[in-house]
């Protein structure tokens, strides 16, 4: 071969080896880690560790939301189609150890997960068949029953863990705690309730995991393996009474279904720290159904609602007068059916009846609106405003739900001759059944509005506690003002009051009767608000029915309170008071003398 020929190949073979050397080079140096990555991918599986949703739970830790972490378990037919499952064998005498074919396939895989799942062998083997690369055969695992699967080792059996929303008191304070659903990335998202209100709260940090499998779908021992565990959410525990809460739902529900009301809820509160210890609505969702109930009936309509208060917006109107001065419990009032006011506004009296000659105390008692208007007209109508917003109306109260409404108060420059006159005994004025109870609370508490809550305190995965103060109280009358005030809500209660049913068999009640026209439909909302016990007060009641078949508050609303309070005064283990057992007695022993019977002499829309 000449020299020149020799110099040629040579050259050619260095620049082969030079481009080969420069490839080598360029898919270890460059392209090498990402092949590297992308292979690894390739055979790694990934998974998330879900984080169990933090508990909501009542007052004395009982459950009413709680959350599990379980598996969906999945199966990659194309995998599980090359499964061979051998048995090892040892020969006794030489120690040999063989290994016997069984089973393959999918129908061999069933034969062994079956058992574990409880299910038919053939029938989760027709299910395992095909050529999908993923098809669920068993939904909410448990994690022991997903890790004696797992341990059989079956190629192209996936797990998928899932974190599931339970609900173990049922229909109790179903609008209260809400409901969860699950999100496109199957994480649980509250909806209303408290669900939604602290959903940032109860939802935990979810953990990732990953590990590398070979082509048969077995892990790679010397592979890649991590994990970060999942973090579970804080729990809430609420100010909830479960026992009187099943008692208010019991009763709301049982008022609401004889009246043949549109709806009906109830609030116990304690005035001192504005803890709500119920907030029942009629029809209450189930929250791990909460599809099978109505739109409305799946919302807290304690705090959602608006309706005029009627005669319990006399309560403010009676605090007014007596804050400022202008009457006492003693003065006297001429009391007709029918009255005229100085702008020619006429107003009447729920029931027609000869002139009566009645004290403060008793125009209260009885629930007359034209004694009332007579009473509220010595207080100018800036400070009546006052007063209203004062004790909570048309403000927030803050409580931990979903949509509070503020209610409906318009400023007092924009009343006219005769919404002037109606806000003095509760028309012209909105609110809801917690802003009712409110009104009662703050005369309970000796003349301070403390705002209600329904959180007592929320609790770390690490069971650290945060407990929720009780909000800063707002004097809104003098102590002195809410002592004359409570003696003569007694007087509702008490013969020849308005509201003689929603008395208490061993308690002193002090109460206000409401009834009110709809105003834009028919009928009527009966309500009865009041506190026990009176002169120590422990709880603060409302409750309202909304367009019932009876008209007033006083015989609707009134023995649902009264069942209600006696259950409290129970669960609260407040003993009756001696000398209001003998007093009361003595009451009904003397009504059994009467050789008439009495009446109540109402006079008002109580």
């Amino acid at each position: 071969m000449n020299p020149s020929r020799r110099r040629v190949l040579q050259a050619v073979g260095l620049a082969g080896f030079v481009a080969l050397t420069g490839r080598t080079a360029w898919l270890q140096l460059v392209e090498g880690p990402d092949l590297t990555e992308r292979a690894q991918a390739e055979r790694t599986v990934t998974w998330v560790n879900r984080a169990p949703r933090g508990q909501i739970l009542a007052a004395d830790g009982t459950v009413l939301a709680s959350s599990s972490v379980s598996y969906d378990i999945g199966v990659n037919q194309r995998l599980v189609s090359q499964y061979e499952h051998y048995v090892e064998h040892e020969d006794p005498e030489t120690g040999r150890k063989t290994a016997e074919l069984v089973g393959h396939g999918a129908a061999e895989a069933a034969a062994q997960i079956a058992p574990l799942l409880g299910v038919d062998a053939q029938e989760l083997g027709a299910r395992m068949v095909g050529d999908e690369p993923y098809t669920v055969i068993a939904e909410a695992v448990t994690p022991d029953t997903w890790r004696q699967v797992n341990a059989l080792d079956i190629p192209g059996i996936e797990p998928d863990q899932r974190a599931r929303r339970f609900y173990p008191a049922g229909h109790v304070a179903g609008n209260v705690i809400g409901f969860a659903y699950e999100g496109d990335e199957r994480e649980l998202i509250g909806a209303n309730g408290l669900e939604s209100t602290q959903n940032a709260v109860l939802t935990g940090t979810d953990g990732r995991g990953s590990v590398e499998i070979g082509k048969s779908g077995a892990i790679i021992p010397t592979g890649r393996y991590e994990e970060v565990e999942a973090v579970a959410g804080t729990s809430v525990r609420t100010t909830l009474n479960p026992d009187l809460q099943v008692v208010a739902q019991q009763a709301i529900d049982e008022v609401v279904k004889a009246q043949g009301a549109d709806w009906g809820c109830a609030v116990v509160m304690e005035p001192a720290t504005g803890k709500v210890l119920v907030l029942a609505d009629s029809d209450a969702m189930d929250p791990a159904d909460p599809l099978a109930s109505d739109e409305g009936d799946r919302e807290p309509r304690c705090v959602q609602a608006v309706f005029e208060p009627g005669s319990v917006g006399k309560v403010m109107t009676f605090a007014a007068a007596l804050e400022e001065g202008v009457v006492t419990p003693e003065d006297a009032f001429t009391v007709p059916y029918t009255w005229a006011a100085a702008n020619g506004q006429v107003f009447e009296d729920s029931h027609e009846h000869e002139v009566q000659y009645l004290t403060a105390a008793q125009v209260l008692a009885e629930s007359s609106n034209v004694g009332t208007v007579q009473v509220g007209e010595r207080v100018s109508d800036e400070a009546r405003h006052h007063y209203i917003e004062a004790f909570g109306y048309n403000q927030l109260t803050g409580i931990e739900l979903p949509g509070e409404s503020a209610g409906l108060l318009s400023d007092w420059t924009q009343w006219d001759d005769r919404t002037r006159y109606t806000t003095m005994f509760g028309q012209g004025v909105a609110g809801t059944a917690l802003q009712a109870a409110q009104v009662l609370a703050t005369v309970a508490n000796k003349g301070v509005r403390v705002a209600p809550r329904v959180i007592d305190a929320w609790i770390a995965p690490d069971g650290t506690e945060t407990l929720q103060p009780s909000a800063e109280g707002v004097r809104v009358i003098s102590e002195q003002t809410a002592a004359t005030l409570t003696e003569m809500l007694i007087g509702v209660t008490q013969e020849g009051g308005t509201a003689e049913a929603a008395s208490v068999d061993g308690y002193l009640v002090a109460g206000k009767t409401g009834t009110t026209e709809i105003l834009t439909e028919s009928g009527t909302v009966a309500s009865f608000v009041g506190f026990t016990p009176a002169r120590d007060p422990a709880i603060a009641v409302a409750v309202v029915v909304y367009r019932p078949g009876g008209t007033y508050g006083g015989t609707v609303a009134a023995p649902v309170f009264r069942k209600i309070a006696l259950a409290a005064m129970h669960s609260l283990g407040i003993a009756p008071d001696p000398l209001v057992i003998a007093a009361q007695a003595a009451a009904e022993a003397d009504a059994q003398v009467a050789a008439a019977p009495t009446t109540s002499g109402q006079t008002g829309g109580g």
